[in-house]
């Protein structure tokens, strides 16, 4: 247990400082990010739409396409001088790895939010009131679900010429699933959705704000479990 734990903060270490000091991803992210609620607010005002609909669908719009950018150089900077290669050559085992990029992943997207769900608020005028426990804790779980599935999916695709329209193709319909829980949940907290009709019409299958928790968590579960297991496989390949 313990040679685990130093090997994934090996691994942890040396990706988080090395793309804190590279000072590429972040800053696109957050541009992008950046942009996309402009764009949907601009939208919002032209459309005359609900602000209380669109900010929970700007959430998750940036936290997807930002993620993906995070998520694609999770290898990329390992295939310079065969730096891959030596990791799996290295005595650390290959869940390991993954777990190791998935913290990674997780820290920057965290980073993110961390800027962008202010601006997210101030642009669309939500109102969270007391429920920041609620909401930090959905954001979370769609934070993991994003970096799960597309630190897995960046290695399988990282040797493709066209990896950024593949992973991006392949990250997102594997979430579409429980992108639909997480997109409820928020409509939810940010009063788009009365509580007395949740859980009806098209969302009937969500039911509640707990149930639509309760699907998130299984989702991360699942595939947390899944891609640890199978990284070893599709690293070799």
């Amino acid at each position: 247990m313990r040679y685990f734990l130093t090997s994934l903060r090996a691994v942890f270490m040396k990706d988080i400082v090395t793309e804190l000091r590279a000072r590429q991803v972040l800053p696109t992210m957050v541009v992008l990010g950046m942009l996309i609620v402009w764009v949907l607010r601009i939208a919002c005002e032209t459309a005359a739409g609900s602000t209380a609909i669109i900010g929970p669908v700007a959430f998750w719009i940036a936290f997807l396409f930002a993620g993906l950018l995070a998520q694609e150089r999770s290898f990329a900077t390992e295939e310079q001088n065969d730096c891959m290669d030596g990791l799996l050559l290295a005595p650390i085992d290959a869940g390991t790895i993954y777990l190791a990029k998935l913290l990674v992943n997780i820290v920057m997207l965290c980073i993110f939010e961390i800027i962008i769900v202010p601006v997210v608020i101030i642009a669309f005028g939500l109102r969270i009131g007391g429920h920041w426990p609620s909401l930090i804790g959905v954001l979370l779980l769609g934070n993991i679900a994003i970096s799960s599935v597309g630190t897995l999916f960046s290695a399988i695709v990282q040797l493709c010429r066209t990896r950024g329209s593949l992973l991006s193709i392949l990250v997102l319909v594997v979430l579409a699933p429980v992108m639909v829980p997480a997109t409820f949940a928020l409509l939810l907290k940010f009063g788009a959705i009365p509580a007395e009709l949740a859980g009806t019409g098209a969302l009937a299958f969500v039911g509640t704000f707990k149930t639509a928790v309760g699907y998130m968590v299984v989702f991360d579960a699942v595939f947390v479990t899944a891609s640890w297991l199978l990284f070893g496989f599709a690293i070799k390949e």
